[in-house]
Order: structure tokens, then sequence, then C-alpha cells
């Protein structure tokens, strides 16, 4: 005579442990991303802070910096609406080579490299 087997499963007790301890798991893994993913984006914000502002700041630290105009203006209109202007003013700086002319000013030099970067220092509105 054959004997059968008997079959064996998993009791509910440790179905319950096992669902459990893989939500707590999912949950710890969840918490993680979401901090991972937070800090991302913090990191993208300031990279591309630096990556807009860094040059501009560099050029305007560096001696080499030539102030074009002191007084510069962009208007700025709504398409097809000109009464809607704004003007932002600002100081015109130029990171181009430069030379001093006879009276002791800085002028661009006009040997130096044709591409260069230009960016202005705008002025806070007060209103």
């Amino acid at each position: 005579m054959k004997k059968k087997k008997k079959l064996r499963g998993m009791t509910l007790v440790e179905i319950i442990v096992s669902i459990a301890v893989f939500a707590m798991i999912s949950l710890i893994l969840v918490m993680l991303g979401s901090s991972v993913n937070a800090q991302r984006r913090s990191t993208k914000r300031v990279n591309d802070k630096v990556a807009v502002q860094g040059p501009v700041a560099e050029a305007q630290n560096d001696e080499n910096s030539l102030l074009m105009d002191d007084d510069y203006e962009i208007i700025v209109n709504k398409k097809g609406d000109a009464s809607t202007s704004a003007v932002v003013k600002g100081k015109l700086y130029s990171a181009q080579g430069y030379i001093i002319d006879e009276d002791g000013n800085k002028v661009a030099d006009p040997d130096a490299e044709k591409a260069n970067l230009k960016f202005i220092e705008i002025q806070k509105p007060t209103s």
C-alpha cells in the first residue's frame, strides 16, 4: 500500500508575519526613495543656479571685466501691446580683454577674440 504524503503549507500566522515584514521593507524603501528624490531636486536647483550665475559672478569678480555702460536699460514689451512695457536697469559688463587708453580708461581691446561674455548687473526695482 502506498502512503499518502501529508501536504503542509504555511499557517495563517506565518503569512501575516511575512506580509508585515514585506510592508515594513516597502515603507523603508519608499521613504528612502522620497528622500533621495528631494535631495536630487535640491542639487539640481543649485547646479542650475551655479551654471547660470557662475560665469557672471566670476567675471564680475575678475579684474579683467570691463564696465561698458553704467546706465543700461532693457525695455520689455508684451507682444502686440506696447502699453505694458517694463524697464530693467543695470550695468553692462564685458569679460572681453581690454587695454588702457592714453587717458587711463579701460577700453575694449580690438585685437581680442570676438567671442566674449557680456552680462548685466540688474538693480532690484524699488516699487
